[in-house]
């Protein structure tokens, strides 16, 4: 009687790729990679490690992932965007480790895993948080993103270019849409508002990203 081990690789990878896209897909990944050699081999392939969901851990658990072997990492290194994110979220809150990581490992590490997307850089993890973070996650990292800039760039550069700017601008039209949530919950009927007045279109939150990215690309010359 054949088992499911007899199924062909091609079959196997389908299924790992359907469990890894799945709602839970990074924890169920990582759980079927600990079965045996066979699923840990197959769960390293490229294209899978590329499409990984992480959107049942949250960004802030990348504490938890602090390991060069762990999916975290593989999977930022494969390209997977949503990885990415929470790396660039790591390093703009200073954790040691995935500092070491970049700054110190990244060569050996390519040798040894050849993935078409090279090393990982921090300009590029940085950029991916920016670009595809949550407006929740963007809202609270207004001084870490500008301490960044500030950093690379020297406080009179980051300022006249109008990089920190736009980050604080960036930062704080997500601030106010969460605070106007709560409020829109506990909003009560307003009476004598002339609610014919004309309302004034604000920059969407995409506007703010994009126009912090535009100077950000500029700045480090990094394009996507």
């Amino acid at each position: 009687m054949a088992e499911f081990y007899d199924l062909n690789p091609e079959l196997l990878s389908f299924i790992i790729t359907l469990l890894a896209t799945s709602a839970n897909g990074a924890t169920d990944l990582a759980r079927l990679s600990a079965t045996c050699r066979k699923f840990l081999f197959l769960s390293r392939n490229t294209e899978i490690l590329k499409v990984v969901n992480f959107r049942g851990i949250s960004v802030d658990d990348y504490e938890e992932h602090q390991d060069l072997k762990d999916l975290l990492c593989l999977c930022a290194r494969a390209g997977n965007q949503a990885a990415q994110s929470m790396l660039g979220k790591a390093l703009l809150e200073n954790d040691a480790f995935f500092w070491r990581m970049i700054l110190e490992h990244d060569v050996p590490l390519l040798a040894q895993n050849a993935f078409a997307n090279g090393l990982l850089r921090h300009q590029k993890l940085v950029r991916r948080f920016i670009s595809d973070a949550r407006g929740e996650d963007i809202s609270i990292m207004r001084i870490p993103l500008q301490c960044y800039m500030i950093i690379c760039f020297g406080y009179h550069i980051a300022h006249f270019s109008g990089i920190l700017l736009a980050v604080a601008d960036m930062c704080s039209y997500y601030l106010e849409k969460r605070v106007n949530r709560v409020r829109e919950v506990r909003r009560l009927p307003l009476r004598g508002v002339n609610m014919a007045l004309p309302i004034l279109t604000r920059p969407s939150g995409r506007a703010h990203r994009e126009r912090v990215l535009e100077l950000y690309d500029a700045m480090f010359n990094v394009h996507e």
